[in-house]
């Protein structure tokens, strides 16, 4: 019976992983009309928790994660919604530090979408997850939700839900074909994610502080750590951040390092702790800045260009292109483990996506890259 139950769980899962799959993660639809009809037939319940929501261009996940972290230490239930995720969807739905089960993923979608199909809202892939989130963490009665905006902020689904204390990490070009080219507009709109009884800790330069709505309080710092520091002060907490390490952020495997870096300042961050690659695999979304990007690599490296497994990647012959013109030595591989096979000891950086991370984890079989 106990095998009987196992695998119908396992079937249901697949089942909702299609149906969500079908949404189509790749349409952007931004807008907060869908998620909050379908918050409103469930009785509101991202009203019933305290949320903490972390937006800005970098750093999101990684002040996601270790803030979750950091507030489990008080022994409390810690809900943690981050996107996108490595391997496993549910890794983006965690409460101290596990992963939603199969069976309440599925049930819990499986609702949602039922309910959706009846009111006739058409809901996006990351709707429907930040619903699901919603809902698992008010179930759960979690005392704390560390919710990590998608994209932009003012129309992020996460945003349907109030912020008590509203984290702006950094600020820099990112899905510019969404949030415009400019700095300004940018921070105008990833700001919207704070209200007028928010309180709000920032990574921003001041002269973008005026892009800020008038909040309780307005704290700066400059990291990950500071920013933690910051936040359990104002929860009035005794405790201490914990940074540690985080699956496809500056992780190391023999002679290669991954991470997910996909734009010009996160490149930046990465290269300036360490240039000294030899190679480099470079995997990205045609919708990133890929000129920018390539523009900050070390020309004394070597760029392995790889095609992703994603209907979003950008050829490796794009790539290629953008390369020669930078003046910069570039390959041309049909994917991240070709681009691997051809590594003999050199030390190399493996980046651009979380797609390249991905496909490079799964070659390697590091920790938690199969849902088994």
């Amino acid at each position: 019976m106990g095998i009987n139950r196992v695998m119908q769980n396992t079937n249901n899962y697949k089942k909702a992983v299609k149906w969500l799959d079908g949404l189509n993660q790749n349409k952007i639809v931004p807008g907060l009309e869908r998620i909050s009809k379908l918050m409103k037939i469930f009785n509101d319940p991202q009203n019933k928790l305290r949320i903490i929501t972390i937006g800005g261009t970098n750093a999101k996940g990684s002040t996601s994660y270790n803030l979750s972290n950091t507030l489990m230490q008080t022994g409390k239930k810690i809900g943690c919604y981050t996107s996108p995720h490595l391997h496993s969807v549910r890794e983006r739905i965690k409460i101290n530090n596990k992963y939603i089960d199969k069976k309440k993923f599925s049930e819990k979608l499986f609702n949602l979408k039922n309910e959706a199909t009846k009111n006739k809202i058409k809901i996006t892939y990351f709707e429907a997850l930040t619903a699901l989130a919603y809902l698992y963490f008010s179930e759960e009665k979690v005392d704390y939700a560390v919710m990590e905006i998608g994209l932009g902020g003012e129309w992020d689904a996460v945003n349907v839900a109030d912020a008590e204390i509203a984290i702006l990490t950094t600020l820099g070009l990112d899905h510019t074909e969404y949030l415009g080219n400019d700095l300004h507009e940018i921070a105008t709109t990833k700001a919207k994610i704070v209200r007028k009884e928010s309180i709000v800790i920032t990574g921003w330069d001041k002269e973008y502080h005026k892009y800020i709505p008038k909040s309780k309080e307005l704290h700066e710092g400059k990291s990950v750590k500071e920013w933690i520091q910051i936040c359990i002060k104002c929860l009035k907490l005794s405790i201490q951040p914990i940074i540690s390490k985080i699956p496809g952020r500056q992780e190391n495997y023999l002679n290669f390092t991954l991470d997910t870096a996909h734009n010009e300042q996160a490149i930046e961050h990465i290269l300036s702790l360490n240039n000294n690659y030899t190679k480099i695999i470079v995997g990205m979304l045609q919708d990133k800045d890929i000129e920018s990007f390539v523009s900050k690599l070390p020309l004394n490296s070597t760029i392995l260009a790889c095609n992703l497994n994603s209907e979003r990647s950008a050829s490796s012959e794009y790539i290629y292109n953008i390369c020669k013109k930078n003046n910069i030595r570039c390959k041309q591989f049909v994917n991240v483990k070709e681009a691997i096979l051809s590594i003999k000891a050199e030390k190399t950086l493996i980046t651009g996506s979380f797609y390249t991370v991905s496909e490079a984890r799964t070659y390697f079989k590091l920790e938690g890259y199969s849902e088994l």
